[in-house]
């Protein structure tokens, strides 16, 4: 059998000794790491200011921690300091050092930005004295989080009052943010989106709100206390075109404009200038008479009482407004042939306007006209060398009312409220400013909506007559067949 040997007493030692040694370098590897960890503090901050000290007084400073990030001054606290390594400079009765200065709040986090930092020393106590930025310092901002919704919802209850914060859609990376908004009110109801843009020196900024899937609610079309039928989503709306330029005269063109949200289409009806009706006050005349016997508020009675439909509101446009209102927009494009190009250009060339006016492409086509060529087109009626009559140019018309809507389409509602309240002061309308907001808040809505026109009289419903004292008038066959006939037009939901 073997036996071990003995153990030494060197072997009984070592078992004591190595132990006691491994302590040994792990106490001084301690030692090292935290000598060395003071060493570094000692580097980047003065020994009797410390990085929280340092951090708490530029806190106190309202010029580091209030900025203004867009319209808004925000408030933010400096998170973090880092002393840049050899720029402490220490006098007699100072010490300073530059140091990189890192801010944040609940939206936004603040990249660095170097700051002199000084502070003042008198028997070993340091003091704050000021934080100063360099001179190249710009506020470069990265979002921590989305809009805010209480301050989107803020913007969207302008567009809508009943708006209810819903959900957001962040993309941090990408810097988008779509927030949704419920909304059911006596009008509409749906979804509205707002959508916003980061931008790296103003925050979260707004650009675009979408409504199209807010509908209105259905409207049912009835008999008012007037007996006249209306629709809470139908918007009737006459249009006058005044043969002059300052607004005295007659009505050269007479257009019923009728705003169908129930179907999304705009409703065109022309009346002929020619109609034989009965003017209240006044007795039977030709249409655009009424005009000139009492202005635009007599020839709404007059279209209203005929046909039985309430009309909301009239404009009445003399020629210069006209012209005036193509060319704030722009001018517009409209689709015209070349017979109409011709009578455009002879009108031109005959009234001296070659020079300021400018002639259009006589072959046709899309052409851009501007105020006064889109008004010779609007008066276009034909004569000895050009073909078309008072019927052609109630189409000609509708047709530029059609790609003025078209050209309102790239404004916003913002522009288009700002262009309709300018107007107003030009022209003779009973559109109060509450409407017109009222529009234009709608405005991208109703540019989606097609078109559907009608002229009254159409080809079958009349024959030509002579009034008492000679007139040439207009008279129709079947009245009643055709003021229902009418009403369907502005109605959809009438059987």
């Amino acid at each position: 059998m073997k036996h071990d040997k003995e153990k030494s007493p060197l072997s009984k030692k070592l078992k004591v000794i190595i132990p006691i040694a491994a302590a040994a370098v792990i106490a001084v590897a301690v030692a090292v790491i935290l000598f060395t960890c003071n060493n570094s503090k000692e580097e980047k901050y003065h020994a009797k200011i410390s990085e929280d000290i340092i951090i708490n007084d530029l806190n106190k400073q309202k010029d580091i921690t209030q900025i203004k990030v867009g319209k808004k001054t925000e408030e933010f606290k400096v998170s973090d300091v880092d002393v840049v390594k050899g720029s402490e400079v220490e006098t007699d009765d100072s010490y300073s050092f530059k140091a990189d200065v890192t801010r944040k709040n609940d939206s936004y986090s603040i990249a660095p930005v170097k700051y002199t930092v000084k502070y003042s020393v008198k028997d070993s106590d340091y003091s704050f004295v000021s934080a100063k930025a360099g001179k190249k310092a710009e506020i470069v901002l990265s979002p921590l989080k989305g809009v805010d919704s209480k301050t989107a919802l803020k913007k969207a209850a302008k567009l809508y009052k009943s708006a209810e914060y819903k959900s957001s859609d962040t993309d941090l990376e990408k810097g988008t943010d779509v927030l949704s908004f419920k909304v059911d009110d006596k009008e509409c109801e749906g979804t509205l989106t707002l959508k916003y843009k980061f931008n790296s020196t103003k925050g979260w900024i707004f650009k675009s709100y979408s409504d199209k899937n807010v509908s209105f609610k259905k409207g049912v079309t009835h008999k008012n206390k007037d007996g006249l039928l209306e629709n809470s989503n139908v918007k009737n709306v006459l249009f006058l075109g005044i043969d002059s330029n300052d607004g005295v005269g007659r009505s050269d063109c007479m257009m019923l404009i009728s705003i169908d949200s129930n179907t999304g289409k705009i409703k065109q009806t022309s009346f002929m200038r020619d109609n034989w009706f009965n003017i209240p006050g006044w007795g039977y005349s030709k249409l655009n008479a009424a005009y000139a016997f009492d202005g635009p508020a007599l020839t709404l009675k007059t279209l209203q009482g005929t046909f039985g439909v309430k009309i909301d509101n009239y404009v009445a446009v003399s020629f210069s407004t006209f012209r005036d209102v193509i060319n704030a927009l722009g001018g517009i494009d409209v689709k015209i042939d070349s017979d109409e190009a011709g009578y455009i250009n002879w009108q031109i060339q005959k009234n001296g306007q070659t020079s300021y006016v400018g002639l259009v492409d006589g072959s046709g086509g899309v052409v851009h006209l501007n105020g006064q060529q889109a008004l010779w087109l609007c008066r276009d009626r034909g004569n000895e060398y050009f073909s078309g009559d008072d019927f052609v140019r109630t189409s000609r018309q509708r047709r530029v009312i059609q790609s003025i809507s078209k050209t309102y389409k790239t404004l916003t509602p913002d522009k288009v409220l700002t262009l309709l309240m300018t107007l107003k002061g030009h022209v003779k309308t009973n559109l109060t400013a509450d409407d017109l907001k009222w529009y234009a808040k709608y405005s991208s809505k109703f540019f989606t909506y097609g078109f559907k026109e009608r002229c009254v009289p159409e080809d079958g419903e009349w024959q030509a007559g002579y009034s008492d004292d000679g007139q040439w008038i207009i008279q129709l066959n079947d009245f009643e067949g055709l003021k229902k006939d009418i009403q369907k037009h502005i109605f959809d939901d009438l059987k």
